[in-house]
């Protein structure tokens, strides 16, 4: 697939860019937050950046240090961007998110989407573990087997990024993001698939840098930060 610069999914909207804006500001006043490699982003649409996830800022980082196009689409299960209301007019307003059902998996609306929205100038956003981690650990979980086979299908680039500090949060946390060179796209079945899902777990695995070490300080506003967008509460998988 070749690169998209003016598809339907690649503007970003009025309302994105505005909140954006102000939502960068917000976070640099919030925390201490170093972004590296944005270099590594590709200027067209149709690509997928994949990272570890630690918690509810990871993806909001993204969408407030990467460029506001291409626009990056994120996939969310529908009761979380739908419930409560103020959600879905946010949602339906600033836009960027595949809804889907948590309980159908990889199903074929999704993956149409997911073409759709490549083919079509956007890129996806994704946490391949396909869950939380429990602890910063500087490692990962495995990952699941949907991003490799977008990537296959699509054939378009993996870009890694890796998170750390950001599994808990109070002011003045240091919290880095670190985005890696693209993996070149190849198209093709269940080999590719399997292939752009290992070379993305090791390209991420690079990425990461030890925790930062705690603050001999108080942690101000750290329970409210560190669970504000978390809507239910679960054990969750520490990496081996």
């Amino acid at each position: 697939m070749g690169a998209v610069h003016n598809g339907k999914f690649y503007k970003a909207s009025l309302p994105f860019k505005a909140l954006r804006f102000f939502g960068r500001i917000l976070f640099r006043l919030m925390f201490r937050i170093k972004v590296e490699g944005r270099h590594n982003l590709p200027r067209e649409g149709g690509y997928i950046i994949a990272g570890n996830h630690l918690s509810w800022i990871d993806s909001f980082l993204i969408l407030a240090f990467c460029p506001s196009e291409p626009r990056i689409f994120f996939i969310a299960a529908r009761e979380e961007v739908y419930f409560p209301r103020w959600r879905r007019i946010f949602t339906e307003k600033v836009g960027g998110v595949i809804a889907i059902d948590r309980d159908k998996g990889l199903s074929r609306e999704l993956i149409e989407k997911v073409r759709e929205t490549l083919e079509d100038g956007g890129a996806l956003g994704i946490f391949p573990e396909g869950d939380v981690s429990a602890i910063e650990t500087g490692r990962i979980l495995p990952l699941k087997r949907g991003m490799g086979m977008f990537a296959g299908m699509s054939g378009v680039p993996i870009v890694p990024v890796a998170f750390s500090g950001t599994k808990e949060l109070w002011l003045g946390k240091h919290l880095r993001m670190t985005i890696g060179v693209p993996i070149p796209g190849e198209k093709g079945g269940k080999d590719i698939t399997n292939k752009q899902t290992e070379a993305a777990a090791k390209a991420i695995a690079a990425l990461l840098t030890p925790p930062p070490p705690l603050p001999k300080g108080p942690k101000i506003l750290h329970k409210f930060l560190t669970k504000l967008f978390t809507q239910e509460e679960k054990e969750h998988p520490i990496p081996d």
